[in-house]
């Protein structure tokens, strides 16, 4: 059993025996629901991430990062605000409503400011 018998058979062994074919098959409607669902998660994860960012205590984050973080937090809210940034797509394809979240961002952000104040 050398190398000549791998070569031979270990291909079909191989764990990515069913990749290699389903690479080579045609597109099938359970394929194209998981590059639906691939998409949604990665709207849902850049909302998320979106959502992270605008409503971050700046006052939890080092002294030495806050400015940076401040901008990052501006950046954020901004494209939350704003429909001409593609917010607004990704939440269509998370299906999520965009004005909702910006009627809640809005809601964090002045209750936020209630506590700094206090």
């Amino acid at each position: 059993m050398g190398s000549g018998f791998f070569n031979r058979f270990g291909r079909d062994l191989c764990y990515d025996t069913s990749v290699r074919l389903r690479r080579l098959s045609p597109k099938t409607e359970r394929s194209n629901q998981l590059d639906f669902r691939s998409e949604k998660n990665l709207a849902v994860a850049i909302l998320r991430q979106a959502w992270h960012e605008s409503v971050l205590d700046l006052f939890s984050v080092k002294e030495t990062s806050r400015e940076d973080y401040r901008l990052l937090k501006r950046k954020a809210i901004e494209w939350i605000s704003s429909d001409e940034e593609g917010f607004s797509y990704w939440c269509k394809l998370a299906d999520v409503d965009h004005s909702a979240i910006r009627k809640r961002l809005q809601s964090t952000l002045k209750r936020q400011r209630k506590l700094k104040q206090v």
